[in-house]
């Protein structure tokens, strides 16, 4: 009788425990465009270590299905990803991706960047103005897959790869400058822009069909329409 009595209590006690650490922490399954998803649909598991205890910053981790760490971060929010902080990206194969550090969700200070074979790719310089609300990326290094560098202090031929959208051109003191040419994979263009200090001043775009567009800002480029003048 007293051997089943220490069973129970024992089992109440690894239940009591288990649904502890359950409460800390908080699962969630991503797709592939960071929405939350079931678990059958998910490509990336998202980890919230402390989300049952009330803090300035929780601590977020993405894994692959692999199990393999994505992303390691601070959010300011547990229910909403508000990066804070320095947040290191990996690659699949585990080989590190970036290093980069946020204020308040925005890129604020040094980054930098690896190829997946480990060389450097690129260091660069994030500000952000929270009375502004405007951000600003210098690129300070560069070096392509032949390791060989291309950009030293902000000067010289820059390539860029940001989801769908390829782009190389010259960089002047870390900005774009002079002709830029690219294309949106995801959009089905082609561009060549046109800067002035990291500033578009012109593009034209060549989308299926040879349709054509020109704009004069980064709205009416991502949009695809011309915006009215201000009188």
């Amino acid at each position: 009788m007293k051997k089943s009595v220490i069973i129970v209590f024992l089992l109440l006690i690894s239940v009591n425990l288990s649904a502890q650490i359950n409460m800390v922490s908080k699962k969630i399954f991503l797709d592939s465009l960071n929405r939350e998803t079931t678990p059958e649909n998910g490509c990336y598991t998202r980890v919230i270590t402390n989300y049952s205890q009330k803090s300035v910053r929780y601590v977020v981790t993405d894994f692959y299905k692999n199990g393999r760490k994505k992303m390691t971060g601070a959010t300011l929010d547990r229910d909403i990803l508000k990066k804070d902080g320095e947040f290191i990206y990996y690659y699949k194969n585990g080989a590190k991706e970036s290093v980069v550090n946020y204020s308040e969700d925005h890129k604020s200070g040094k980054e930098i960047n690896w190829y997946e074979n480990q060389s450097k790719k690129s260091e660069k310089q994030n500000t952000w103005d929270p009375k502004t609300k405007k951000s600003q990326t210098l690129v300070l290094n560069f070096w392509n897959q032949d390791k060989t560098q291309t950009v030293t202090d902000g000067n010289g031929e820059y390539e860029e790869t940001d989801g769908f959208i390829t782009q190389k051109g010259t960089l002047k003191d870390g900005l774009k400058q002079g002709v830029w040419q690219g294309n949106d994979a995801a959009r089905k263009i082609s561009f060549t822009d046109n800067y002035d200090k990291g500033i578009l001043i012109s593009g034209t775009s060549i989308g299926e069909n040879n349709v054509t567009l020109s704009y004069s800002s980064l709205t009416e480029k991502q949009t695809g329409k011309k915006l009215p003048k201000s009188k």
